[in-house]
C-alpha cells in the first residue's frame, strides 16, 4: 500500500512541477503575443501615416503652387494618369469654399498641367 502512496506523491510532484514550467510558458507566450501587438499596430500606425503623407513630385509642385493663390490656404492634390496621361485632377483647399478663389484654383491647375479644365476638380476641405 505504501508502493500505491509513493508513486501518487510521484505523481502529484511531477504534476506540480509541470504547474510551475506552465506558469513559465504562459509568461513567454504572454510577452510574445504583446510583442506580436506592438510589431502589428507599429506597422498599422506608419501604414497610416505614409498613405496620408504620400504625394509625388509633381502632385507636390502643385499643390505648392497653388497654395500661393490669394485665400486658397492650405492645398493638397492628386493626379490620376493613364499611359501618361493625365486624365484626372483633384484639389482640395481650404479656401475653396469660395467661388472666385474655386475659380482661380481651376484656372491655376488646368494651365500648370496643361489639361482641359473638364478633368479638375476642386474641392473644399472639411474641417
Amino acid at each position: 500500500m505504501s508502493e500505491g502512496i509513493d508513486k501518487i506523491k510521484a505523481d502529484a510532484k511531477g504534476v506540480f512541477e509541470k504547474i510551475k514550467g506552465i506558469k513559465n510558458i504562459k509568461i513567454i507566450v504572454l510577452i510574445f503575443i504583446i510583442a506580436i501587438a506592438l510589431i502589428i499596430y507599429s506597422n498599422v500606425a506608419t501604414t497610416k501615416q505614409s498613405a496620408q503623407t504620400f504625394q509625388n513630385d509633381e502632385e507636390t509642385r502643385l499643390s505648392s503652387i497653388l497654395s500661393s493663390v490669394e485665400g486658397a490656404g492650405e492645398v493638397e492634390t492628386m493626379i490620376t494618369k493613364s499611359s501618361g496621361q493625365v486624365v484626372g485632377v483633384l484639389v482640395i483647399a481650404d479656401g475653396a469654399n469660395n467661388p472666385l478663389v474655386r475659380l482661380r484654383l481651376l484656372q491655376a491647375a488646368s494651365s500648370a498641367l496643361g489639361v482641359d479644365s473638364e478633368i479638375v476638380s476642386v474641392m473644399s476641405r472639411t474641417k
